[in-house]
């Protein structure tokens, strides 16, 4: 994409992988696109590139626009997209651009880029009607770390994919990055182009082509091969890009641990902030048996475990 390569200061070893190029070219050309990798492919640095290149080339056009972008924890948005899209935005060479740099004051805030013809935001993902909501004549969904964003949020966009094509004037992109999990929800279903599904472009980025660019260590991937196993769900999912069940004699599946952490991360953060508690509603018990073993309590806020206690 010109805009990416013309429009930043780049180091030399910092330059968009050819795949980062694929993502972003094929987007343009075929609406919709869904891409799952490896861990460390450089999945936010190439969402943060997109927000810019969309929201300063309509600005610049003077052309109605949105931008809805969502993860499937709120943490993904504040911890990684919106800093990503921070950092970038100081890189940006405005002589090229045409324009005065971002005010920090009134426009590139914590979580959204605000210009004069439409703006560019963060939208937690269990809120499908503010995603509903977004109406532009250009307007542009990011799913950022999509495997298990609600498919309630996928469908609520399909709104602004009914006024845009060749015979209404408006233009309506989607694109949905994540590394892979289980073999379930909407990211899946359209990765494995079921039904209905055929107008998403899928890109599988493999681990090979992240050694190829320099974004992943081989002899990292190889010493994970070793420590998790090559058939586990966890070195699929993480190091290959692969969707993977459970392996057979686990109980709690992965995805549910790292949902149910995210989940923690966002109440305590939120909480340090000043946010008062949700009322205590319940306490889980583990209780000990014998020998070394202890009481465990788990107490919880809503639907978050607050504290364990023994």
């Amino acid at each position: 994409m010109a805009f990416v390569h013309d429009c930043f200061y780049w180091r030399e070893n910092e330059k968009p992988a050819f795949y980062q190029d694929q993502i972003m070219a094929e987007l343009i050309e075929y609406k919709r696109v869904a891409a799952r990798g490896p861990h460390g492919l450089g999945k936010s640095a190439t969402s943060s590139w997109l927000t810019l290149w969309f929201s300063l080339t309509r600005d610049l056009d003077e052309i109605d626009w949105k931008m809805p972008t969502t993860a499937s924890a709120w943490r993904q948005l504040t911890k990684y997209l919106w800093p990503e899209v921070h950092k970038w935005s100081r890189k940006l060479k405005w002589e090229a651009i045409g324009r005065e740099p971002f005010d920090h004051r009134t426009q590139l805030l914590s979580l959204s880029l605000s210009l004069g013809f439409g703006e560019a935001f963060a939208v937690a993902s269990d809120t499908s009607d503010l995603i509903e909501g977004a109406h532009a004549d250009s307007l542009f969904y990011l799913f950022d770390e999509s495997k298990i964003i609600p498919e309630g949020t996928f469908d609520a966009a399909e709104g602004a994919f009914a006024g845009a094509g060749g015979d209404t004037g408006n233009e309506a992109y989607a694109l949905a990055v994540s590394t892979p999990g289980i073999p379930a929800g909407r990211f899946y279903d359209i990765h494995a182009r079921k039904p209905g599904f055929e107008d998403w472009h899928v890109i599988h980025i493999t681990a090979d082509n992240c050694v190829e660019a320099g974004r992943m260590s081989s002899e990292w991937l190889e010493q994970r091969r070793r420590q998790w196993g090559s058939k586990s769900a966890l070195f699929l999912n993480k190091c290959l890009g692969e969707f993977a069940e459970e392996d057979a004699d686990c109980v709690v599946p992965l995805e549910w641990v790292e949902m149910a952490f995210e989940r923690w991360r966002d109440w305590h953060e939120r909480v340090e902030q000043g946010e008062p508690k949700e009322p205590f509603t319940l306490v889980a018990v583990d209780v000990a048996r014998m020998g070394d073993d202890r009481t465990v309590l788990a107490l919880r806020h809503g639907k978050v475990i607050s504290e364990f206690r023994e």
